[in-house]
């Protein structure tokens, strides 16, 4: 069971793109039909990452063929709606943008000249001066970084034939001793991530790339049984890897907890104890899905 368990650390930004080349990016589609974080390259503030596991999976039934194949989850719940909606109205969002950043540089370049004035009228001597200097050094960069996207925005009101596209990639993250991890690229088979669930997703490693000790498996087996409710399961994965969790956390070695579900598809085991994308098993040890968000999915 351990030996089939995997660390993926998972990114995501959204292109925008104009006549099919990339000239920006953001962070995100905000429900108020806004965009977040708006920057010419993806970078720390644009790109939103998560860390999941997953589990070495098998392409064929009654055979090994797992050839880097990882079954896992995508930690990102984007709507495909929410970016048709942001296609067809792309001017729109990208004046919404602007009038929010200008609303938020506003506040910002107010609250400049208060502190200027106290700066100008005070020294280092008084009590909380250096808090507050500390903290116009803070509000002028954030002040420049919305100046600077709102520029940009303005910019790509010029621009023709706009479009936004999703953007992910996927990397393993893997143990070689207790204080190093090795990370390998990884693409999503989409044939192959369309047969799965929904919230399911099968990717390659570069190279069909495996450790030498990795137990890929079965996605099905006729001898499998179905837990029922009330049945006792084990989950493999990594105690207390969240979305959050640092890829410093695949440095840890999986362990085996156990639960029981409460019917057929879910299960009542904590997220601590049971990270998205961790195998799940029977009673019995056979394999019958790996965990997104209390699901018992395949």
């Amino acid at each position: 069971m351990k030996r089939s368990v995997v660390t993926v650390e998972c990114g995501e930004y959204y292109e925008i793109l104009s006549r099919g080349r990339v000239i920006a990016c953001c962070n995100n589609i905000n429900a108020d039909t806004t965009l977040h974080a708006v920057s010419v390259k993806p970078d720390s503030d644009t790109e939103r990452k998560a860390m999941v596991c997953g589990c070495w999976i098998n392409r064929f039934t009654f055979m090994p063929s797992c050839q880097g194949r990882i079954l896992t989850v995508s930690p990102f719940s984007t709507d495909a709606r929410l970016i048709s909606m942001a296609n067809r109205n792309i001017g729109t969002l990208i004046e919404n943008t602007i009038k929010r950043a200008e609303e938020m540089l506003a506040t910002d370049m107010k609250r400049e000249t208060e502190m200027d004035y106290y700066l100008n009228t005070h020294n280092v001597k008084d009590e909380g001066y250096n808090a507050i200097a500390a903290y116009a050094e803070e509000n002028k960069k954030k002040k420049d970084s919305l100046q600077h996207s709102i520029n940009l925005l303005k910019s790509l009101q010029q621009k023709k034939g706009l479009k936004i596209r999703r953007k992910s990639r996927y990397t393993l993250v893997y143990p070689v001793n207790a204080k190093k991890a090795n990370r390998i690229a990884c693409r999503i088979l989409p044939e192959e991530s369309g047969k799965t669930s929904r919230s399911t997703i099968v990717l390659q490693t570069k190279g069909k790339f495996m450790p030498e000790d990795a137990n890929s498996l079965y996605g099905f087996d006729v001898f499998c049984l179905i837990p029922e409710k009330g049945d006792t399961i084990s989950i493999a994965g990594v105690f207390g890897l969240t979305k959050n969790s640092l890829p410093s956390t695949a440095l840890q070695k999986p362990n085996i907890f156990r639960g029981t579900t409460i019917s057929t598809e879910r299960h009542a085991t904590p997220e601590l104890l049971a990270p998205q994308g961790a195998p799940i098993f029977n009673r019995n040890g056979y394999f019958i899905g790996i965990n997104n968000k209390g699901g018992i999915v395949k």
